[in-house]
């Protein structure tokens, strides 16, 4: 029988969403509450996470258990941490295109 919950998965996604939100293992751990250790063997694959490190996870990434568990693609990311990891120029680009959909819009209306 294997086991539901791939740790090396959930790993990976812990780690990704950590990277993404630009943490060092050192300042993540520490936002959760647990050892820089525990952290690289949560990334690694080692090491599961209790009940109360996944919600600390879910709160600090503002992603549910879903996607940490299961990669649940609807849940991976939200639009405030995409726009999060754009730079100032791509934000400006990105509200410019944003407007001028929203003009082309009304013109077909």
């Amino acid at each position: 029988m294997t086991d539901i919950l791939d740790k090396s998965k959930i790993g990976q996604r812990v780690r990704q969403l950590r990277l993404l939100h630009d943490y060092t293992q050192a300042e993540f751990a520490e936002l959760i509450d647990i050892s820089i250790n525990f952290l690289s063997e949560i990334e690694n694959g080692k090491k599961g996470v209790s009940q109360d490190t996944l919600a600390k996870i879910c709160r600090q990434f503002n992603t549910s258990a879903d996607y940490i568990l299961f990669g649940d693609k609807q849940s991976q990311t939200s639009l405030i941490d995409l726009a999060n990891a754009l730079s100032i120029d791509e934000i400006e680009t990105t509200i410019h295109y944003l407007k001028s959909l929203i003009e082309m819009k009304k013109i077909q209306v």
